[in-house]
């Protein structure tokens, strides 16, 4: 294995920096990921770092292009049903024991940085090549300006039966999909992940794994490979969040905006 590109190793400091940072992640959170059959379980949104909830967020219809939920048996339209403002984001009843996934993707929003503050996002993010691009054009001191799309996703297991929904390619620009299910794990073992944007694997990317278990944190990092793919080692229960940025220069924008950036989060438990 490449150890240049696998760095899936424990970043502590990257934690104790990102306190102060600005909180930009969303995720999926439902009640319970290990569910019953039959029975009603709320799923939130939530807005915070690593796994560390800041604030939880209502359902905006306006800021929502999709949101659906994905079965062996069937695709269910969670937003045709939704009220705009209400919290939680959903209540869903599984039907079927199987895996479930539940995915949203948001419409792009637009937002500015003075430039410290966008070259520490640069920085937190792993975002190397386009701290390069700002210096070698010369936009090293100037402000960040940025579109932004999130697209979340988040595995639920209803029962004890397992199928392949957790790979479901859902059509997200950028997409988290797993390659063995992380409900057949065990603590301990190997979850293998590929990344693609467009369609096509991402290369090059920076994948941060996170845990909270019993109040505690812990997080990983790894670079995807030329396949796009990263390992992590499930080292320990309680939820888990994979996620990532990628980011280029903005196609198609308006005048004021000169990077646009993509958001994608994976989220499930761990027994």
């Amino acid at each position: 294995m490449n150890k240049r590109l696998l760095l899936a190793v424990p970043f502590s400091i990257l934690l104790l920096l990102s306190v102060n940072a600005l909180s930009h992640d969303y995720w999926i959170e439902p009640e319970a990921y290990f569910v019953e059959v039959g029975q009603p379980y709320d799923v939130r949104l939530y807005l915070g770092e690593s796994l560390k909830s800041e604030s939880e967020r209502p359902l905006q219809k306006e800021r929502t292009r999709s949101f659906r939920l994905f079965s062996t048996e069937e695709t269910e339209d969670l937003l045709a049903s939704a009220l705009d403002g209400q919290t939680p984001l959903a209540q869903v009843t599984l039907k079927r024991p199987g895996n479930y996934l539940i995915a949203m993707e948001r419409n792009a929003a637009t937002i500015k940085l003075g430039a410290k503050e966008f070259e520490d996002y640069l920085l937190e993010e792993g975002l190397d090549s386009i701290r390069e691009q700002r210096r070698e054009s010369g936009e090293g001191e100037t402000e960040g300006r940025e579109r932004y799309t999130r697209y979340l996703k988040s595995l639920l297991q209803a029962g004890t039966r397992r199928d392949d929904t957790f790979k479901r390619v859902v059509g997200h620009r950028l997409e988290i999909i797993p390659l063995n299910n992380p409900y057949r794990l065990k603590t301990g073992g190997k979850l293998k992940v590929r990344v693609q944007f467009d369609g096509q694997p991402l290369a090059g990317a920076s994948v941060f794994a996170y845990n909270r278990h019993a109040g505690a944190m812990s997080a990983q990092k790894a670079i995807s490979s030329g396949a796009g793919t990263v390992f992590f080692n499930l080292d320990r229960p309680g939820q888990w969040l994979v996620r990532l940025v990628h980011m280029r220069r903005c196609q198609g924008c308006e005048a004021d905006i000169d990077w646009e950036s993509f958001w994608a989060a994976y989220s499930f438990g761990m027994r």
